[in-house]
């Protein structure tokens, strides 16, 4: 079609712009001379003239801040609230339920009265999470393929797309073999043609055909068809081939922090399928642990194994009055968080007292609670678990994660999330370091009755690594052990907790459910608490009765969690251990045979009350057992007592322990002293060596209640003293704090939060903020006057951010954000509730509600003034500069707000930015 002159186009032709987007920019980065000749240029062409601005230098946007703080002084207030405050569609507050892996959170036993530490505790475990969400901020979504490293084969998934020309051609592959010339089309101008190929109408197919095109539907129905089309063959990802942002420029997408959550390590399955000895005359029991040599130290709990026959079950009968489907497993699931070459697996086996076999079932019935040390052997996983792989992955990842100089050491934290997803995928899946293996064990090294200790079972472990000399010193029995180790699957149907919880899935027809074993990590894991768990472990180490009389040989200790001194107060707390009830109120240690001077390697695991009381104590009773039956006689002779306070200065006791033994009766009120102090008795009380040590023990706590750690028990229980009625002086730890001295004490207990061990401060994190947040935005009466702990409190966040981030043990997220910090910030953090925090502390007086009186607007300039002299003095001062103002209406407003309604007001979620 030939082009019209200009002046036979029609009048909107005319005003068809036919310069590109990129020529008018040109016109506004150019220099000045530059842009006039290139105006000029353009103005020459022919065409009507684009009228273009002159060049102008870019104008700076305004920084806001920088405005704001210069203009803070003439501001109008609610001007100056209203620009500081985030917009109210802008905020989204959603509460999510916390993710149980068991059928049921796990919670303290019912019907107690809990402290309000506990109580605390077990609220921030089983609360929901508070996710603030930003509407008009980018979705972290988008960059879903680098979380999942597809994005470089992303585009192998795409269909390919074949076009009408291309099927034409290749349908007819002899129509036509040169390429085919279309007609030129030209566009309004006459500058040359629109496309460069020809097509032939008559030759193409017509278009499917539209169905139902002239029925007519309703506007609704109309676009809900559309949005279903739309929707169709959509791509999850809209600029997933589009190259990867460099993650120091993607700065304006914040990736959603990793959930909190329980932490479990590298997990591995272990079936026991055989265990046997070539006499069999009586039940043997299995044990399991895994020790790593190097460390030389054991880093799982026990797991008790019952392989015998019904026969020989039917022995024990008379001792086992009930049978547990708990204690009735025979696989167990062990947790590593860091792999080593230097774990083994140990199987310790315990037989009953006696050996003669025609009077077996008689001596089972007579001896059965008694056991005694037999053998044990050596796995080592070393062979199945490849070390190396795991540590090159993890220095691949170092750079990644945290950006950390090349001589940084890598973190603990990275190796274990590395190790995590090295172990996490399904049972003989690919990439996985474990192999399933069925492994057989015909040799077992005997128990010596004078080195059963863990010293001297490292000392065989390290031998047996280095040679084979272990088997020529120790003597061999021979036997079969038949195990299945493999990597254990992301989910087992019919598992139980360490707390005796079934976890999800759980199906009641299975009668042998599978058991997750504690672990007892070789160092630190940080990783906060987020269930309730409450854990007591009992080891009796040592025992030395060499200058006892002649009958103290055959040696057992009878332990027993008391809650107080009489016979029936022994509480069912005792975990039982294979074919036997569930709880137990007594456990005895095994015996080793004709030894005055026994070690022990028992394991007694107990569940603490979740109230714990100075009447609870561990009672350790000692006896001598008679293997040959006495006309008369009794098989227990009684030989001495010993026990031990649980609770110290209100305070869990743990470690280790080298108790005296009473050779007589204890004296009432025995557990109120510990009997390394007890005071003088009338009639006086006998001792054993003269009142010296002679039994030892260790006590650990794995527990997401007791802190274990001075600087958090006194913060916890000073805040706790003012939420609640308490009488002074209140006793924290080795001292007595009266109702004067609580405000200068809790603000030095403030103080020192920092100087907490990082891992209890971790552990705790989460409840220790909270802690601080409510002490920051609500002052407290003490006394009858006014205390504001805010400043105190605002400057231990920062502290413990600033130690947080700084710690080389922690991980950080690709934006250098501390990783605990922003997971506490995402889902944890909320505003406290005025409902559960009522200061309580001392006498009702008469002062009004002082809870929400802050320093108002207008005098918050002479405040921050005194700030330094604030640190000196008590800021419930009335010579402190700065009169109170009125109820500052937004305090006011947060506090007597739900939670639920911070949708409508961002003023709660400034702090975010704290650790942002």
């Amino acid at each position: 079609m030939a082009t019209l002159p200009s002046a036979e186009r029609r009048a909107f032709a005319l005003k068809i712009n036919r310069y590109s987007s990129a020529e008018i920019r040109k016109q506004f980065t150019l220099p000045p001379n530059l842009g006039q000749y290139h105006r000029q240029s353009i103005s020459t062409s022919g065409f009507p003239s684009l009228q273009l601005p002159q060049f102008y230098d870019p104008v700076e946007p305004v920084d806001f801040e920088g405005l704001l703080m210069t203009h803070l002084n003439t501001l109008d207030v609610q001007l100056a609230q209203e620009l500081g405050d985030l917009t109210d569609d802008d905020l989204d507050v959603v509460f999510t339920p916390k993710e149980c892996r068991t059928l049921q959170p796990s919670l303290p036993e019912e019907g107690v009265e809990l402290d309000p530490h506990v109580r605390d505790c077990i609220q921030t475990y089983i609360r929901e999470w508070l996710i603030v969400n930003r509407k008009n901020q980018g979705s972290p979504e988008i960059c879903g393929f680098k979380k999942t490293g597809s994005r470089k084969d992303f585009h192998k998934t795409l269909p390919k797309q074949t076009f009408e020309s291309e099927s034409l051609e290749c349908s007819e592959p002899d129509a036509q073999t040169g390429p085919r010339h279309l007609n030129v089309l030209c566009d309004v101008s006459g500058k040359g043609p629109l496309t460069a190929c020809d097509f032939d109408l008559r030759s193409l197919q017509p278009d499917q055909r539209l169905e139902n095109l002239l029925q007519q539907v309703s506007a609704e129905d109309f676009e809900k068809q559309n949005e279903e089309a739309r929707r169709t063959n959509r791509q999850a990802e809209l600029f997933a081939l589009y190259p990867s942002v460099d993650e120091e420029d993607a700065v304006e997408i914040r990736p959603v922090p990793e959930c909190p959550k329980e932490h479990l390590g590298n997990r591995i399955l272990v079936k026991l399928l055989t265990l046997k000895f070539e006499i069999e005359i009586e039940p043997l029991f299995a044990s399991i642990a895994l020790y790593d040599v190097k460390e030389r130290k054991k880093i799982s709990e026990n797991f008790h194994c019952d392989l015998n026959s019904d026969q020989f079950k039917g022995f024990l009968r008379a001792h086992t009055p009930s049978v547990a489907a708990s204690s009735q497993a025979r696989s167990a699931v062990f947790s590593v968080t860091y792999p080593s070459s230097d774990i083994y697996l140990v199987v310790k086996s315990k037989e009953k007292i006696e050996k003669l076999k025609l009077q077996a079932e008689s001596f089972c019935q007579r001896l059965g609670k008694y056991r005694m040390p037999f053998a044990w052997a050596p796995i080592s996983l070393s062979s199945f678990l490849n070390v190396s792989t795991l540590e090159r992955e993890v220095t691949d990842v170092d750079p990644v994660v945290g950006r950390s100089s090349a001589g940084e050491r890598r973190t603990l934290a990275q190796s274990r999330r590395l190790s995590e997803r090295a172990l996490s995928l399904e049972e003989n899946g690919a990439g996985s370091n474990f192999k399933t293996s069925t492994l057989s064990v015909n040799s077992f090294f005997k128990q010596e009755g004078d080195r059963l200790s863990d010293e001297d079972l490292f000392k065989f472990l390290a031998d047996y690594k280095r040679s084979s000399s272990l088997q020529r010193r120790v003597k061999s029995i021979p036997g079969l052990l038949r195990l299945e180790i493999s990597t254990a699957p992301e989910i087992i149907n019919c598992c139980l907790t360490p707390e005796m919880l079934p976890v999800r899935p759980f199906p009641e027809n299975r009668t042998r459910p599978h058991k997750e074993i504690l672990e007892f990590p070789i160092r630190e894991v940080y990783v906060p608490h987020t269930v309730y768990r409450n854990l007591l472990y009992v080891y009796p180490q040592r025992l030395n009765f060499a200058n006892k009389l002649a009958s103290a040989r055959n040696i057992t200790i009878k332990i027993q969690f008391m809650c107080g001194e009489d016979a029936g107060n022994a509480m069912p707390v005792i975990f039982g251990k294979s074919s036997g009830p569930e709880f137990l109120q007594e456990v005895y240690t095994a015996i080793t045979y004709h030894n005055k001077s026994p070690d022990f390697y028992e394991e007694v695991k107990i569940k603490l009350p979740a109230k714990l009381t100075v009447n609870h104590h561990l009672l350790f009773t000692f006896y001598h057992i008679s293997c040959q039956q006495k006309q008369g006689g009794s098989v227990e002779t009684l030989l001495g007592y010993s026990w031990l306070p649980i609770l110290l200065n209100e305070r869990l006791q743990t470690g280790s322990y080298c108790l005296p033994v009473a050779l007589e009766k204890l004296p009432p009120n025995y557990s109120m002293h510990s009997a390394e102090k007890v005071p003088l008795q009338n009639p006086p009380i006998k001792w054993a060596e003269g009142h010296k040590g002679v039994f030892n023990i260790e006590v650990q706590a794995v527990s997401s209640v007791h802190t274990q750690d001075n600087h958090l028990e006194k913060f916890f229980t000073l805040c706790h003293s003012l939420e609640s009625q308490v009488t002074f002086p209140i006793r924290v730890l080795d001292q007595k704090i009266s109702e004067t001295a609580l405000e200068h004490e809790l603000k030095l207990s403030i103080i020192c939060l920092n100087s907490s061990r990082l891992e209890p401060l971790v552990l705790f994190l989460h409840l220790v903020l909270d802690k601080l947040f409510q002490l920051s935005v609500q002052p407290m009466v003490i006394a009858g006057q006014t205390a504001n702990f805010s400043q105190f409190a605002f400057e231990s966040v920062v502290a413990i951010a600033n130690s947080l981030h700084n710690s080389k043990d922690l991980s950080k997220d690709q934006h250098g954000r501390n990783c605990l910090l922003a997971s506490y910030v995402h889902y944890v953090f909320r505003l406290p509730e005025p409902q559960r925090d009522m200061p309580k502390s001392g006498a009702p007086t008469a002062v009004p509600d002082p809870r929400y009186h802050t320093y108002g607007r207008t005098s918050a300039a002479a405040v921050s003034s005194k700030l330094l002299q604030a640190r000196v003095m008590s800021s419930s001062n009335p010579d402190l500069a700065g009169t109170h103002s009125a109820a500052d209406e937004e305090v006011k407003n947060i506090m007597s707000s739900k939670v639920g309604k911070m949708s409508n007001s961002g003023r709660g979620h400034r702090l975010f930015y704290l650790f942002n």
